[in-house]
């Protein structure tokens, strides 16, 4: 059974839902992240993700969507054998040659990047970005990004954890964000390009590590500024914005104290065109954990907290994305994936705030963690589906928290309830 909420917010019941997933994996350990994308060129968004965890063999796998909740494996791509394992992956067109590429975070091993020749044949992109067992940094959350506004993609990469010893410098190393540039030319008849590793120009970032990034402009100036999960517990400093090349910490009153934070997501919740901070936590007050969901309002670069969701539970808020179910800019919407199967949606009341409403089941996904969600429009109907996967481990027992499945990739249309 939910645990009680604490939070005394409105309930709707406005949406329903339906599958719209024929062909994706009914099992397997979808963790940590996917994108979507038309990698084929043929309009339809599709889904790339990394190899599922603890499967054989360890490549990446595509889905073609053909936008009408219809998906096959595109078995005629081809990847190189570079050691990949489970971890994120994004779609951006890397080398600017207007074919979308993939990089690739892979939990314990590094980053990847793969140029694409636009018929499902991918090889390694660029030279300085090898895949390798123990490396000093690892990463299962990344984001590709034009960062110097210069028209090249860029990857943003988040530590996934310290690595052994933690108080030495090659752990001290594994840990933090790091900016992966690519400088020459990597094309037919070129020297291939070199990825350049930069480190953020902040000491706050230096020790972070966690499973969530997202950017947004928090000031209007233009910039990216970064929102960053942290695994550490009572890190405060989750939210950066950017200035003369720099990330500067800023404060958030409220945030939540002794906390885990989840995830994170930036975007524009009341319609007033700034940027809000997007809170997903779990936080301990003594003996007694509490999960919950804040949003940091921005008002002209002051941020006031208001809650979504708060109770008393280890059954964590463990993904979340801002979605626009009703077709228009009037305020957004939230979908949020729980460490049981679940999805909570909290819908946009029109008025700059949310409501609760439909908690989408866990039918064969019981126990199976939600690891990333996301709200795409995949038929072109101006509303977006919501897209997640879910990963876990069955215990061998008969209780009802296990994950049998393994896991499973989904995607849902939402429809009116009435």
């Amino acid at each position: 059974m939910p645990s009680r909420s604490l939070v005394d917010l409105p309930s709707t019941n406005r949406f329903t839902v339906t599958a719209f997933d024929e062909g994706l994996p009914t099992a397997g350990q979808w963790r940590n992240g996917f994108d979507v994308a038309d990698l084929n060129g043929d309009g339809e968004l599709d889904l790339v993700h990394g190899p599922a965890r603890k499967t054989f063999p360890l490549r990446p796998v595509v889905y073609l969507g053909d936008g009408q909740g219809h998906w096959r494996a595109w078995k005629e791509a081809t990847f190189p054998p570079v050691g990949f394992d489970y971890g994120d992956v994004h779609a951006a067109d890397l080398d600017g040659d207007g074919v979308l590429d993939l990089a690739f975070a892979v939990h314990l091993k590094g980053v990847a990047a793969l140029r694409h020749d636009g018929r499902g044949h991918f090889s390694s992109l660029g030279r300085g970005l090898d895949l390798e067992v123990g490396a000093p940094f690892g990463s299962r959350t990344l984001l590709t990004t034009d960062w110097g506004d210069d028209g090249r993609q860029a990857i943003l990469a988040l530590s996934d954890g310290p690595r052994p010893p933690s108080r030495s410098e090659r752990g001290s190393a594994s840990l933090g964000v790091r900016l992966l540039t690519m400088t020459g030319p990597n094309g037919p008849g070129d020297a291939p390009g070199e990825w350049k590793l930069d480190a953020l120009a902040t000491t706050a970032l230096e020790r972070m590590f966690g499973d969530s990034l997202a950017l947004g402009d928090i000031d209007g100036d233009g910039k990216k500024d970064l929102a960053v999960g942290s695994n550490t517990l009572g890190e405060t400093r989750v939210l950066f914005r950017r200035a003369s090349g720099a990330f500067v910490p800023v404060p958030l009153d409220g945030l939540r104290a002794r906390s885990l934070v989840r995830s994170v997501a930036l975007a524009d919740i009341d319609g007033d065109s700034r940027d809000d901070l997007v809170v997903a936590y779990a936080n301990s007050e003594g003996e007694t954990w509490f999960v919950g969901v804040d949003v940091f309002f921005n008002h002209k670069g002051t941020f006031e907290r208001r809650e979504i969701a708060r109770e008393e539970s280890r059954n964590d808020y463990s993904a979340v994305a801002v979605c626009n179910f009703d077709g228009s800019r009037a305020g957004r919407s939230l979908a949020v994936a729980r460490d049981d199967g679940t999805i909570s949606l909290f819908a946009a009341d029109g008025h700059g705030f949310l409501t609760r409403d439909l908690r989408v089941p866990n039918t064969g996904r019981e126990g199976c963690r939600g690891y990333r969600v996301r709200c795409v429009d995949l038929n072109r109907d101006g509303k977006d589906e919501i897209v997640a996967s879910f990963a876990g481990e069955s215990d061998g027992l008969s209780d009802s928290d296990a994950c049998a499945s393994q896991g499973a990739l989904k995607v849902w249309a939402l429809g009116a309830a009435r």
